[in-house]
């Protein structure tokens, strides 16, 4: 008999008798229970889920899409290359039963095993004999140096699955000198200009309804009408905002906001920008200017992203979305691009509204959210100029998940 069968017991999908499954299932509560488990539920929900189909003869499904389907919620058709979560799971509960095994206290317990580069699981017998425990204390004293070199390389792996996707969009504004400028729309607000006149206006507007208020003719003097262009801001807008400086905030990258209103081109000449805002933000349309993806309104209800290209293409609209902006998704715009007009990378994030550019923030903030993109994108994207379209669901005021629905790289 080998040595491997003297070890090694297969799980029930190769051999159903030689497994006693609830000694299995008590030394798998007692892995998962201790100090080195217990940190990390990832590792435990993995592990419990290959250790039971294992044992219920299901080896069959113990496959990397699979897995990423049933434990960890993706969608049927994600791309594992881009999401390897399943793969860097595995390494950390190899290095983690490696850590377990180490401990003299458990020398003589059952072991549990995943083998490198397969997700079925091999449950091994406590040594019998001291030939069996000293080839066992070489293989495991093998197994955890290999282990200790796999567990650099992965989470160098770990750290580059999950962050360079987006490192990789912000590294030319980040790694240039100097800090970075965002200039944040700023709507067109008008106020009344008396106080007694605004009172009047909001009880008649309490007392009418939405049918009524549509239709009545009432006018208001423009001599009670000031503009507060430099005074307000969109919530969706703020929003986007937030989100971008936690990304400056966390490398340590010096930053300045202004509005679009106090933003100049020398102000863009001087250093990178970031665009917050489509239509109430000049300096955004003029960036996107002569791009694939731009904005368009026409004043008569209908805003919209514009495919140069495609023109045929009219999806990707609002219609008489005004003034209520009672809608069930909006649309945005993320591109990075070098300036030659202003010498410097400038950044957009911008919606139709500012549910959209809230959406941009989020999807520019959100290491997981940008995956999704790169994923689309070509191995050389880092050092070109791109464009992004999504999609951000709108549910009663809240936004959703950004979508990804097109991208163009040059």
């Amino acid at each position: 008999m080998s040595h491997k069968s003297d070890l090694v017991v297969p799980a029930v999908g190769k051999s159903a008798g030689s497994v006693d499954r609830e000694r299995v299932r008590g030394q798998l509560d007692r892995v998962l229970g201790s100090t080195v488990f217990r940190s990390s539920h990832r590792c435990q929900v993995l592990l419990r889920h290959v250790v039971e189909k294992s044992l219920a003869g299901e080896t069959a499904t113990l496959k990397e899409r699979t897995l990423g389907v049933d434990v960890f919620g993706r969608p049927p058709d994600y791309d594992s290359s881009a999401d390897p979560i399943v793969r860097a799971t595995a390494g950390e509960i190899r290095k983690k039963l490696a850590q377990y095994y180490q401990d003299p206290e458990h020398a003589g317990e059952l072991r549990i095993a995943l083998n490198r580069g397969a997700y079925v699981p091999e449950f091994v017998p406590e040594p019998q004999s001291p030939a069996i425990r000293k080839r066992w204390i070489a293989r495991v004293a093998a197994i955890a140096a290999g282990v200790l070199i796999l567990a650099a390389a992965g989470a160098l792996a770990i750290a580059n699955w999950r962050r360079p996707a987006l490192d990789g969009f912000w590294a030319p504004m980040v790694n240039a000198p100097g800090g970075v400028l965002i200039s944040l729309a700023q709507p067109r607000v008008y106020n009344f200009r008396s106080d007694a006149r605004q009172k009047e206006i909001e009880a008649k507007l309490e007392e009418m309804s939405p049918s009524t208020l549509a239709a009545s003719q009432e006018m208001i003097p423009l001599s009670q009408i000031v503009p507060m262009w430099d005074r307000y801001l969109a919530a969706g807008d703020v929003n986007c905002l937030l989100r971008l400086a936690s990304v400056f905030e966390k490398r340590g990258k010096p930053y300045r906001i202004r509005s679009e209103a106090r933003t100049s081109f020398s102000d863009l000449r001087e250093r990178p920008s970031i665009l917050i805002g489509a239509f109430d933000n000049e300096w955004t349309l003029r960036v996107l200017g002569e791009m694939r993806y731009t904005f368009y309104k026409d004043f008569k209800g209908l805003e919209m992203i514009r495919d140069r290209e495609h023109p045929e293409n009219t999806g990707w609209k609002l219609v008489d979305s005004w003034p209520e902006w009672n809608i069930s998704s909006d649309y945005a715009i993320v591109s990075r691009v070098f300036d030659v007009r202003a010498d410097r990378m400038t950044v957009v994030a911008a919606g139709i509204t500012h549910f959209g550019t809230a959406g941009a923030g989020d999807f520019l903030g959100n290491p997981e959210y940008f995956s999704e993109a790169a994923g689309r994108l070509p191995a050389d994207w880092k050092r070109k100029n791109l464009q992004i379209v999504l999609r951000v669901p709108v549910v009663h005021g809240v936004t959703g998940h950004p979508q990804v629905i097109a991208t163009y790289v040059w």
